[in-house]
Protein backbone atom coordinates (compact mmCIF):
# COMPACT_ATOMS: atom_id res chain seq x y z
CA UNK A 1 0.00 0.00 0.00
CA UNK A 2 1.58 3.28 -1.10
CA UNK A 3 1.69 6.26 1.24
CA UNK A 4 1.82 9.70 -0.34
CA UNK A 5 1.68 12.48 2.22
CA UNK A 6 3.00 15.18 -0.14
CA UNK A 7 0.04 15.15 -2.54
CA UNK A 8 -2.85 14.96 -0.11
CA UNK A 9 -3.12 18.65 0.87
CA UNK A 10 -4.52 19.55 4.27
CA UNK A 11 -7.87 17.78 4.36
CA UNK A 12 -7.32 16.48 7.88
CA UNK A 13 -9.49 13.96 9.70
CA UNK A 14 -11.32 14.62 12.96
CA UNK A 15 -11.12 12.76 16.23
CA UNK A 16 -13.86 10.18 16.65
CA UNK A 17 -15.17 6.75 15.69
CA UNK A 18 -14.61 5.21 12.27
CA UNK A 19 -16.04 2.01 10.77
CA UNK A 20 -14.07 0.49 7.89
CA UNK A 21 -15.65 -2.05 5.59
CA UNK A 22 -13.09 -1.99 2.79
CA UNK A 23 -10.56 0.84 3.21
CA UNK A 24 -9.98 4.17 4.91
CA UNK A 25 -7.33 6.92 4.66
CA UNK A 26 -6.84 9.37 7.54
CA UNK A 27 -4.58 12.40 7.29
CA UNK A 28 -3.07 14.45 10.11
CA UNK A 29 -0.27 17.04 10.11
CA UNK A 30 2.78 15.11 8.78
CA UNK A 31 1.08 11.77 9.52
CA UNK A 32 -0.90 9.47 7.25
CA UNK A 33 -2.85 6.33 8.16
CA UNK A 34 -4.29 3.81 5.71
CA UNK A 35 -6.45 0.83 6.64
CA UNK A 36 -7.50 -1.74 4.06
CA UNK A 37 -9.24 -5.08 4.05
CA UNK A 38 -6.68 -7.81 3.45
CA UNK A 39 -9.01 -10.84 3.36
CA UNK A 40 -12.24 -11.99 4.98
CA UNK A 41 -10.90 -11.88 8.54
CA UNK A 42 -7.94 -9.46 8.44
CA UNK A 43 -7.24 -5.78 7.81
CA UNK A 44 -3.88 -4.16 7.11
CA UNK A 45 -2.89 -1.01 9.00
CA UNK A 46 -0.10 1.38 7.88
CA UNK A 47 1.00 4.62 9.47
CA UNK A 48 3.72 7.00 8.29
CA UNK A 49 5.00 9.47 10.89
CA UNK A 50 6.74 12.89 10.58
CA UNK A 51 10.16 11.22 10.62
CA UNK A 52 9.31 9.02 7.64
CA UNK A 53 9.01 5.82 9.67
CA UNK A 54 6.29 3.36 8.72
CA UNK A 55 4.41 1.21 11.22
CA UNK A 56 2.56 -1.75 9.74
CA UNK A 57 0.18 -4.18 11.41
CA UNK A 58 -2.22 -6.96 10.49
CA UNK A 59 -5.42 -6.69 12.51
CA UNK A 60 -7.68 -9.78 12.71
CA UNK A 61 -11.36 -8.86 13.10
CA UNK A 62 -14.64 -10.65 13.53
CA UNK A 63 -17.59 -9.45 11.50
CA UNK A 64 -17.92 -7.42 8.34
CA UNK A 65 -16.05 -4.30 9.43
CA UNK A 66 -13.24 -2.89 11.57
CA UNK A 67 -14.04 -0.13 14.07
CA UNK A 68 -11.51 2.31 15.48
CA UNK A 69 -11.53 5.43 17.63
CA UNK A 70 -8.97 8.19 17.03
CA UNK A 71 -8.55 10.35 20.13
CA UNK A 72 -6.10 12.70 21.85
CA UNK A 73 -3.96 11.05 24.52
CA UNK A 74 -1.52 12.32 27.16
CA UNK A 75 1.85 13.46 25.75
CA UNK A 76 4.03 10.89 27.51
CA UNK A 77 5.03 8.28 24.93
CA UNK A 78 7.43 9.98 22.50
CA UNK A 79 10.34 9.36 22.29
CA UNK A 80 9.80 6.93 25.18
CA UNK A 81 7.62 6.74 28.27
CA UNK A 82 9.99 7.76 31.07
CA UNK A 83 7.73 9.76 33.39
CA UNK A 84 4.15 10.65 34.27
CA UNK A 85 5.04 14.28 35.06
CA UNK A 86 4.47 17.30 32.84
CA UNK A 87 6.39 20.58 33.21
CA UNK A 88 4.55 23.49 31.57
CA UNK A 89 6.64 26.67 31.31
CA UNK A 90 4.35 29.67 30.65
CA UNK A 91 5.22 32.25 28.01
CA UNK A 92 4.15 35.02 30.42
CA UNK A 93 4.62 35.50 34.16
CA UNK A 94 1.50 35.90 36.32
CA UNK A 95 2.06 37.68 39.64
CA UNK A 96 -0.36 36.59 42.35
CA UNK A 97 -0.59 38.71 45.53
CA UNK A 98 -1.09 37.16 48.97
CA UNK A 99 -4.51 35.56 49.63
CA UNK A 100 -5.48 36.05 45.98
CA UNK A 101 -6.80 33.60 43.39
CA UNK A 102 -6.61 33.47 39.62
CA UNK A 103 -7.66 31.18 36.79
CA UNK A 104 -6.38 31.04 33.21
CA UNK A 105 -6.08 28.73 30.21
CA UNK A 106 -2.93 27.34 28.61
CA UNK A 107 -2.16 25.02 25.75
CA UNK A 108 -0.86 21.57 26.67
CA UNK A 109 0.61 19.23 24.02
CA UNK A 110 -1.12 15.97 23.13
CA UNK A 111 -0.31 12.81 21.27
CA UNK A 112 -2.89 10.85 19.26
CA UNK A 113 -4.05 7.33 20.01
CA UNK A 114 -5.72 4.80 17.73
CA UNK A 115 -8.00 2.36 19.57
CA UNK A 116 -9.50 -0.85 18.21
CA UNK A 117 -13.18 -0.97 19.15
CA UNK A 118 -14.78 -4.37 19.64
CA UNK A 119 -17.84 -5.24 21.72
CA UNK A 120 -17.61 -2.83 24.67
CA UNK A 121 -13.79 -2.73 24.67
CA UNK A 122 -11.38 -0.14 23.26
CA UNK A 123 -7.87 -1.56 22.96
CA UNK A 124 -4.90 0.73 22.42
CA UNK A 125 -3.55 -0.25 19.01
CA UNK A 126 -1.24 2.58 17.95
CA UNK A 127 -0.16 6.10 18.88
CA UNK A 128 1.80 8.93 17.30
CA UNK A 129 2.78 12.58 17.66
CA UNK A 130 2.35 15.16 14.93
CA UNK A 131 5.20 17.31 16.27
CA UNK A 132 8.14 15.24 17.59
CA UNK A 133 10.42 18.30 17.67
CA UNK A 134 8.50 19.66 20.66
CA UNK A 135 8.84 16.49 22.73
CA UNK A 136 11.69 16.85 25.21
CA UNK A 137 12.54 16.04 28.82
CA UNK A 138 13.35 18.41 31.68
CA UNK A 139 14.32 18.02 35.33
CA UNK A 140 12.46 19.83 38.10
CA UNK A 141 14.48 20.04 41.31
CA UNK A 142 17.93 18.84 42.31
CA UNK A 143 19.81 16.44 39.99
CA UNK A 144 19.74 13.64 42.58
CA UNK A 145 16.20 14.08 43.97
CA UNK A 146 14.28 16.00 41.30
CA UNK A 147 11.42 14.83 39.08
CA UNK A 148 12.02 13.94 35.45
CA UNK A 149 9.28 15.63 33.39
CA UNK A 150 8.10 16.07 29.84
CA UNK A 151 8.94 19.74 29.30
CA UNK A 152 6.96 22.17 27.16
CA UNK A 153 6.89 25.95 26.73
CA UNK A 154 3.23 26.91 26.45
CA UNK A 155 1.21 30.08 25.78
CA UNK A 156 -1.63 31.46 27.86
CA UNK A 157 -4.79 31.50 25.67
CA UNK A 158 -8.29 32.99 25.71
CA UNK A 159 -10.77 30.11 25.35
CA UNK A 160 -11.15 26.32 25.24
CA UNK A 161 -11.08 26.25 21.41
CA UNK A 162 -7.77 28.16 21.18
CA UNK A 163 -5.56 25.18 20.38
CA UNK A 164 -3.67 23.89 17.35
CA UNK A 165 -5.51 20.78 16.09
CA UNK A 166 -3.67 17.50 16.76
CA UNK A 167 -0.72 19.32 18.37
CA UNK A 168 -2.18 20.45 21.68
CA UNK A 169 -5.23 20.82 23.90
CA UNK A 170 -6.42 23.55 26.26
CA UNK A 171 -6.45 23.18 30.05
CA UNK A 172 -7.52 25.51 32.86
CA UNK A 173 -5.20 26.28 35.78
CA UNK A 174 -6.70 27.51 39.05
CA UNK A 175 -4.20 29.14 41.43
CA UNK A 176 -4.70 30.12 45.07
CA UNK A 177 -1.96 31.90 47.04
CA UNK A 178 -2.11 31.23 50.81
CA UNK A 179 1.43 32.47 51.40
CA UNK A 180 2.03 35.66 53.34
CA UNK A 181 3.57 37.31 50.29
CA UNK A 182 3.02 37.78 46.59
CA UNK A 183 4.46 35.13 44.29
CA UNK A 184 5.33 35.04 40.56
CA UNK A 185 3.70 32.13 38.69
CA UNK A 186 5.77 30.91 35.75
CA UNK A 187 5.13 27.16 35.55
CA UNK A 188 3.04 24.15 36.55
CA UNK A 189 4.45 20.68 37.33
CA UNK A 190 2.01 17.81 37.86
CA UNK A 191 1.35 14.09 37.12
CA UNK A 192 -0.78 14.22 33.98
CA UNK A 193 -1.99 10.62 34.38
CA UNK A 194 -4.50 11.99 36.91
CA UNK A 195 -6.19 13.93 34.10
CA UNK A 196 -8.62 12.89 31.38
CA UNK A 197 -8.79 14.30 27.85
CA UNK A 198 -11.94 15.26 25.93
CA UNK A 199 -12.39 16.02 22.23
CA UNK A 200 -14.78 17.67 19.79
CA UNK A 201 -14.04 17.50 16.05
CA UNK A 202 -10.29 18.35 15.95
CA UNK A 203 -10.09 20.19 19.30
CA UNK A 204 -9.21 18.80 22.73
CA UNK A 205 -9.45 19.76 26.40
CA UNK A 206 -7.71 18.41 29.50
CA UNK A 207 -9.09 18.23 33.04
CA UNK A 208 -8.33 21.35 35.07
CA UNK A 209 -5.53 21.66 37.62
CA UNK A 210 -5.92 23.26 41.06
CA UNK A 211 -2.68 24.72 42.41
CA UNK A 212 -2.42 26.01 45.98
CA UNK A 213 0.62 27.86 47.34
CA UNK A 214 0.91 27.08 51.05
CA UNK A 215 3.22 27.49 54.03
CA UNK A 216 3.76 24.92 56.79
CA UNK A 217 5.91 26.26 59.61
CA UNK A 218 8.79 27.81 57.64
CA UNK A 219 8.42 25.61 54.55
CA UNK A 220 6.70 27.02 51.48
CA UNK A 221 5.28 24.43 49.10
CA UNK A 222 2.85 23.84 46.23
CA UNK A 223 -0.10 21.46 46.38
CA UNK A 224 -1.76 20.29 43.15
CA UNK A 225 -4.89 18.28 42.40
CA UNK A 226 -6.88 17.54 39.27
CA UNK A 227 -10.42 18.89 38.79
CA UNK A 228 -12.73 16.99 36.45
CA UNK A 229 -14.43 18.88 33.64
CA UNK A 230 -18.20 18.76 34.11
CA UNK A 231 -21.25 19.59 32.02
CA UNK A 232 -19.42 19.74 28.70
CA UNK A 233 -20.67 18.20 25.45
CA UNK A 234 -17.24 16.83 24.51
CA UNK A 235 -16.35 13.14 24.11
CA UNK A 236 -14.03 11.64 26.72
CA UNK A 237 -10.95 9.99 25.23
CA UNK A 238 -10.12 6.38 26.07
CA UNK A 239 -7.09 6.10 28.35
CA UNK A 240 -3.77 5.05 26.85
CA UNK A 241 -1.82 4.74 30.11
CA UNK A 242 -3.14 3.52 33.45
CA UNK A 243 -4.96 6.28 35.33
CA UNK A 244 -3.29 7.00 38.66
CA UNK A 245 -6.18 8.94 40.25
CA UNK A 246 -3.77 10.60 42.68
CA UNK A 247 -5.81 13.00 44.86
CA UNK A 248 -2.99 15.54 45.25
CA UNK A 249 0.76 16.01 45.32
CA UNK A 250 3.19 18.40 46.99
CA UNK A 251 6.31 20.05 45.63
CA UNK A 252 8.59 22.61 47.21
CA UNK A 253 8.68 26.23 46.03
CA UNK A 254 11.87 27.44 44.41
Amino acid sequence: MKLDTESRGKNYANYGLYEIKEELALFFPSVEIRIKRKDESNFSYLRKDPEGKIAEKIVPVQGESMKIEVAPIRPLNYPAHRTNFIYLKFDQEVFLSENATTSFLVRCPVEIGVFLVHDSHKDSMDWFTCDPSQSRFGLYGAPDTGNLCKFYKVPIVKNEFDSIPFHNCVMRLNFENLLGRGYPITKAIFPITDHFLYYKDNKAQLDSLDVTLRKRMIIEYVETAERRLENIDWTKSPSWEKDTETPSMEMGLE
